[in-house]
């Protein structure tokens, strides 16, 4: 039996309740996806995250400081009215309540010809398709988070000197939220490309365009590899605020080129969702997760917190790795995977150049890593540029 503490019983109601309107919004979302009504779904889930941070904003942030006197008292009869002290953190849920309620109302266009009927024909070969999925997806989120749980357990004492196990923690947590550019890339590319991929599966042409997409998908996300990456530490300083958590940025690199391979991973999984071998995608994100298991075991106690992005990185490589190899089997695509590999590989060297050698002036560090990036940039555009052909002169 989950123990919640006596009081708290609301915030278990007040979960159960986003869980469920977020189930029911999955529906429609699902079907602005079949249509490829991007802008909608994109406006959708903007109005969600800005409903839920301003509301996050006003009950944690403002109405504590109107009803201390801090800010604007005169505000403070209106603040009453609305904010009750008592509910502390379970505003967090209310907001997000209220978020995911507020998304279900604007879906009603597409619920309103929405009718549920029982029909258990088509559910087993949904389910058979669709398990082996939720499976992967479990996986996925065990070789995502577990290495911040692994770490205080594996992490020797006095590791890093003045910092407890915990402080590691916080830190390689902080920092890895700035791969975070990575991962809302990967976020938006898979809700436009899976319809596509589907639409597209019976295209004579089907496969080229697959690997044009995985192509320029690769090619996008190295040119954000490397800008981030020769750029850490402003970003560091922008986001993280604290000085302690700098001294974790060299993780950032790694972690935004794990993230680059997990998209990878996503785009060259088409093959087996397309032919219905959705089973692979399980054995492969567990074995993934054991993967990342034994190389947290081996490397934390010798690098840190370092060790956890190296093997979130050496996961996500292999991930991608293993499922090219099989979809050439199953569901062959002219993947340019020599040429991206090359590409990847001078994007890692800049990178590595740019920490390698250092400025301690501040404008000859950025014009360093500026023009780093730029070389980066010409390269990719005078070697991927479109080439039209000359036409022939007719004597």
């Amino acid at each position: 039996m989950l123990d919640i503490p006596a009081g708290h019983e609301r915030y278990a109601v007040w979960v159960a309740l986003i869980l469920g309107l977020d189930a029911l919004s999955a529906i429609p979302f699902a079907r602005l996806r079949l249509q490829n009504n991007a802008r909608k779904f994109a406006a959708i889930k903007l109005a969600n995250i800005v409903l839920n941070v301003g509301l996050n904003l006003f009950f944690i942030v403002l109405c504590p400081a109107v009803a201390s006197g801090k800010w604007l008292p005169a505000l403070q009869p209106l603040v009453a009215r609305l904010y009750d002290p008592t509910v502390g953190v379970g505003y967090v849920f209310l907001s997000n309540l209220v978020a995911s309620g507020f998304t279900l109302l604007l879906l009603w266009r597409e619920l309103l010809d929405f009718r549920f009927r029982l029909n258990l024909a088509p559910l087993r070969p949904l389910l058979k398709y669709a398990y082996p999925l939720m499976l992967m997806g479990l996986a996925g989120m065990v070789n995502e988070t577990l290495d911040r749980i692994l770490l205080p357990k594996w992490l020797p004492n006095n590791f890093y000197p003045g910092q407890s196990s915990l402080t590691a923690v916080g830190i390689y947590g902080a920092c890895y939220k700035l791969s975070i550019f990575m991962s809302l890339v990967i976020q938006a590319f898979r809700y436009a490309a899976e319809p596509f991929f589907f639409s597209q599966s019976t295209e004579k042409n089907s496969p080229a365009t697959f690997a044009m997409i995985l192509k320029w998908f690769t090619l996008c996300c190295a040119v954000i590899f490397v800008g981030i990456s020769l750029n850490v530490e402003d970003f560091g300083q922008l986001f993280l605020r604290r000085p302690e958590y700098l001294q974790g940025l060299v993780v950032v690199p790694v972690l935004l080129l794990a993230n680059l391979f997990l998209g990878m991973y996503y785009n060259l999984s088409v093959w087996f969702k397309l032919t219905d071998r959705t089973y692979y995608g399980t054995y492969i994100g567990a074995g993934g997760a054991v993967l990342t298991i034994a190389l947290n075991f081996l490397l934390i106690p010798i690098l840190g917190y370092l060790g956890c992005a190296i093997a979130t990185l050496v996961c996500y490589f292999t991930m991608a790795v293993l499922c090219w190899r099989l979809g050439e089997r199953h569901f062959p695509v002219p993947y340019p995977a020599l040429r991206l590999g090359l590409w990847l590989v001078a994007a890692s060297a800049l990178v590595g150049l740019g920490w390698w050698v250092q400025f301690d002036d501040w404008w000859m560090r950025h014009a360093w890593h500026a023009g780093l990036t730029v070389v980066f940039l010409l390269a990719l555009y005078l070697v991927e540029r479109p080439r039209t052909a000359t036409p022939a002169v007719v004597a």
